[in-house]
């Protein structure tokens, strides 16, 4: 054949040419959010917890399911609702330890006669003893919740009197390393502020009054 311009040489060319491999298709990367939730559940399953676990809520105790997993909470179902909650807000339990601790709770038709840390004076000051051993549910409450514990019981008492101008309110929190201390009076100064005072009391005291 006889090539007329480089335009036929081209075409030939390119005729010859083999045609180019199809690259295998490469599997689609998985999605980060079905990463985050292995991590998470695993993150779970290394504190106790799995999915349907009953936990008890420390500010209410209240019983919740938990439904899923978070980046840095839980999905709880309470009372048919979804919740979120953080992990220091509930602590896990099974049947024979939420009935022991529901128990140890005082009803509202009378006081226990020792389990009680609220005692009042002939004067209508209240003294609270915020050691976790004398709040009632505080079995099995693990050290390092303690204090979210003794906190939502202080809040708990707080909130109770404040439509009590005037009265005084003494809570023995103890020495410790003073972390409960200075808890208690930072929620003073920030949510507290506008609805009592407070003053040091002697160690291990701090003494609210309400305006």
């Amino acid at each position: 054949m006889k090539l007329t311009d480089l335009k036929d040489l081209r075409v030939i060319k390119k005729s010859l040419e083999p045609e180019p491999e199809q690259k295998p298709q490469q599997n689609q990367p998985r999605k980060r959010s079905v990463e985050l939730k292995g991590k998470e559940e695993e993150h779970a399953r290394n504190e106790g917890l799995v999915m349907g676990q009953k936990v008890r809520m420390m500010d209410t105790n209240d019983t919740a399911t938990i439904i899923g997993f978070g980046k840095g909470y839980y999905e709880l179902e309470l009372d048919g609702l979804p919740i979120r909650a953080v992990r220091s807000e509930f602590i896990p339990i099974n049947a024979d330890e939420d009935r022991r601790l529901r128990n140890a709770i005082p009803s509202r038709s009378h006081k226990a006669a020792k389990e009680e840390p609220v005692v009042e004076d002939n004067t209508g000051d209240l003294t609270v003893d915020l050691h976790i051993e004398r709040i009632p549910g505080s079995d099995g409450i693990p050290e390092w919740a303690a204090t979210d514990f003794q906190m939502n019981y202080f809040r708990q008492v707080l909130r109770g009197n404040l439509k009590h101008r005037g009265r005084r309110i003494i809570f023995i929190h103890g020495v410790g390393d003073g972390t409960l201390a200075a808890a208690l009076r930072k929620e003073l100064d920030e949510v507290f502020a506008l609805s009592c005072t407070y003053t040091f009391g002697p160690m291990g005291v701090t003494n609210v009054t309400i305006r």
